[in-house]
């Protein structure tokens, strides 16, 4: 186990659980067993369940009656589903945040978050490729302002986490989404908005059908 940290035992095992899923160390479709888990853990069944209750909240768990809980398994529809969502809330708040008048911070800190992606990218890094990548989006999300379409992003953005840990293991993937954020960055700087709006739904669009499109060949259901 762990080292324990001053949270209660309940968010500890929800964090180690839910990075687990979306590094897909616990892979899609697996169950969870409080009985495995209380043997991993060494501790009581009631911090367990907190945990995989606020895990079905954000919709990384399914409990199903007399099955018991087991990770969310995404189809090819879930895949189409999620992508597609999340580029309609990204388009938004792309929007909301360049009417906010800040837009020279939010290009300050793009331009910041693709020489932080170059980076890694050249030093084959990828897990601070994965962190810088998942940032340039989030940029948004803070400049917008609104915290509905910030709530109405977090479950799905969860999902769309073990996708994007998925597709971005192929290794021609991480070179087209840097040089797909850094044209919609440098769109953005040229205060092209329209445009930039339209390269994050192509980004989108082009990272969804990649993903469906190896499906097959890297064994995702």
């Amino acid at each position: 186990m762990r080292d324990i940290v001053k949270t209660t035992l309940s968010e500890q095992i929800y964090t180690i659980l839910r990075e687990d899923i979306i590094s897909q160390t616990i892979k899609c479709g697996e169950k969870l067993t409080i009985k495995a888990l209380q043997e991993r853990f060494d501790i009581s069944s009631t911090p367990i369940r907190e945990a995989i209750t606020r895990l079905s909240q954000e919709g990384l768990i399914d409990q199903v009656t007399n099955v018991g809980a087991k990770v969310v398994d995404l189809k090819e529809s879930d895949i189409r589903e999620i992508y597609d969502f999340c580029s309609i809330i990204d388009v938004a708040a792309l929007k909301l945040a360049l009417e906010s008048k800040k837009t020279d911070a939010v290009t300050a800190e793009l331009s910041r978050c693709i020489e932080l992606q170059e980076e890694a990218l050249e030093a084959g890094d990828m897990k601070d490729f994965k962190l810088y990548s998942d940032d340039f989006h989030d940029i948004f999300f803070r400049y917008a302002d609104n915290s509905r379409l910030y709530n109405a992003s977090f479950k799905i953005r969860s999902q769309f986490s073990i996708l994007t840990n998925r597709y971005q293991n192929f290794t021609i993937a991480k070179s087209v989404v840097f040089i797909e954020h850094k044209a919609i960055a440098a769109a953005i700087t040229s205060r092209d908005f329209d445009k930039a709006a339209l390269l994050m739904t192509s980004h989108f669009e082009h990272a969804k059908n990649y993903l469906l499109q190896n499906i097959k060949l890297n064994d995702i259901k």
